[in-house]
């Protein structure tokens, strides 16, 4: 092959131009700080490079996450805080108001204030965050999620979900609660059970909440406590025939003024407490007493409150005139033809025995009654204080959700109730103590609530730095593979410019352009083309004539 000038002149310009390209990558690495500059440069090291990097975009959204999260939690956490602050205040109102030295009127003057501190409550529960969402409306950010329908009920328009956020590749965090288990989930009682007395017990008792003693033995059911009588009462009646002749006697017993026993001396009398209280719960619908035996004795109450006195009669009938015949009655009465009639009164007020009963009327304890003394059953026990009367009802059954608000309300219909006499007054510190443990109960669940952010914002910051170290460590990784070593790259670009400097006087290259290498002191010629690219890049010490 022949080798022409033009030849020659091309190749030395291609190797002028690579010796360029060089120097000019060279630079571009100088002025920007990396090694690589396209993939071509570094086809392997560029892919991790672009992995690194898009972890690093990943770890920096979950940082933005966190931040948000923080934000959104912060939010909650000021709300609840005001939340707990007014539940706080209206307890404090209960109390006072509870106290017997108040009136009436001054109990009103206490539910004005419960009333605007339940105002705050709601405006609490439809708090916006910075966005302008209800954050206790679940999934339905725009929805205000609590109000007041036409009949004064509080009514919840959100849902159940809980917003969250990914703060890690393989974990979420909550944002938020939503209103239902803020507000209304609240288990009303302590929890486990509520004790309530009935509004028509004549009593003045007041039923304590209680307390569960044995969880193993709780099994969900409801009881009444009921209060009755003890009665003196025998399971025997004894015909006395003075001269040994059976009579016309005829024994006849009536509870409030209804006959409820009868049975002639030529009969078989009952003979036994169980048999008579059989008898006499025959005539339950029209006496409306019931009989019960335990503790071995027969006990005596009335079927509802407020019924007033049991009044048992026993009479005697078929004398022979003088015979001098007599009768001991059920209940000891001694009855002779003089004086055949014999009545006993088991006030109302003033009941010495308690009776817990199931849902299906079965007894589940019973005993004296004994003021503050425990009453214990099933697992469960409490404790009534004041006097009883016989058949006051007081109800022990499970606990149910009730809202914040209703349980606010209730406070505040008590405390508009006007209680004066003692009864209402009775009534009204029951309702006032069944409100403290339900407040309570609220209290608690916020307590709670509140305890589980501070756990969510203890997370986050772990989380936070923890993201932060592994972007750094990515970052410093992605440094090791694509910054530049300056010092290998300012001495490898000193030696390209040491050989061009080297190599470029000798060069004359005639081609669309010519270049001529001169020394220092040579005449310079304008040229209409371009300046040849490298030009710049020459030493000082260069200069480039182009004709």
């Amino acid at each position: 092959m022949r080798v022409s000038s033009k030849m020659l002149h091309t190749a030395a310009v291609n190797a002028l131009l690579n010796r360029q390209k060089s120097i000019g990558k060279a630079q571009n690495q100088l002025a920007t700080g990396r090694r690589i500059l396209s993939p071509a440069d570094d086809p392997s090291g560029s892919t991790r490079i672009l992995n690194l990097k898009k972890s690093v975009q990943v770890k920096e959204q979950y940082l933005v996450n966190i931040g948000t999260a923080r934000q959104y939690s912060g939010f909650e956490e000021q709300t609840l805080s005001a939340v707990q602050n007014a539940i706080q205040r209206i307890r404090e109102l209960a109390i006072q108001g509870n106290n017997d030295s108040q009136t009436a009127v001054s109990r009103k003057t206490i539910a004005s204030e419960v009333k605007q501190q339940l105002e705050s409550l709601l405006a609490s529960a439809n708090t916006r965050n910075a966005n302008g969402e209800y954050i206790f409306s679940g999934f339905k950010g725009n929805t205000q999620p609590f109000s007041r329908d036409a009949s004064g009920a509080y009514v919840y328009s959100g849902d159940q979900g809980q917003r969250l956020l990914q703060i890690t590749e393989g974990r979420q965090i909550a944002t938020g609660n939503s209103g239902s288990e803020v507000f209304l989930q609240l288990k009303n009682g302590n929890g486990i059970f509520t004790a309530r007395d009935n509004a028509s017990n004549a009593g003045t008792g007041v039923i304590d909440p209680g307390s569960v003693i044995n969880s193993s033995l709780v099994d969900g059911d409801s009881y009444n406590i009921t209060f009755a009588n003890t009665t003196t009462a025998t399971g025997t009646l004894t015909f006395n025939d003075a001269i040994g002749v059976n009579d016309d006697l005829s024994y006849t017993l009536n509870i409030n003024g209804i006959n409820v026993y009868s049975v002639a001396e030529s009969g078989t009398p009952i003979a036994s407490l169980t048999d008579l209280a059989n008898q006499i719960n025959l005539s339950v619908g029209t006496t409306n007493v019931r009989a019960i035996v335990t503790g071995g004795a027969l006990q005596l109450a009335n079927t509802s409150p407020n019924a007033g006195d049991i009044v048992i009669n026993e009479s005697l009938s078929g004398f022979t005139p003088g015979d001098g015949d007599a009768l001991t009655g059920y209940f000891a009465s001694n009855l002779t033809e003089a004086n055949n009639s014999n009545t006993i009164t088991l006030a109302q007020s003033g009941a010495n025995y308690y009776l817990v009963e199931d849902s299906a009327g079965n007894i589940e304890a019973s005993g004296a009654y004994q003021e503050g003394g425990a009453i214990s059953f099933n697992g469960l026990q409490t404790n009534i204080k004041g006097s009883v009367d016989n058949g006051d009802i007081f109800t022990v059954s499970p606990s149910t959700n009730q809202s914040l608000f209703q349980t606010v309300q209730n406070l505040v219909d008590a405390l508009e109730g006007g209680a004066s006499g003692p009864t209402s007054l009775t009534n009204f510190h029951n309702t006032v103590s069944q409100f403290l443990t339900d407040i309570d109960q609220a209290t608690d669940n916020i307590t709670n609530i509140r305890a589980s952010l501070g756990g969510r914002l203890n997370v986050l910051d772990s989380e936070e730095n923890s993201n932060t170290d592994l972007i750094l460590e990515l970052r410093q990784t992605v440094s090791v593979i694509e910054d530049l070593d300056y010092t290998e790259a300012i001495s490898s670009l000193n030696f390209q410019l040491t050989g061009l400097e080297a190599v470029f006087p000798y060069l004359i290259i005639s081609s669309n352009f010519k270049l001529v290498a001169r020394t220092s002191r040579s005449e310079r010629r304008e040229n209409e083309h371009p300046i040849f690219p490298c030009f710049s890049q020459l030493p000082s010490t260069l200069r480039i004539l182009v004709f």
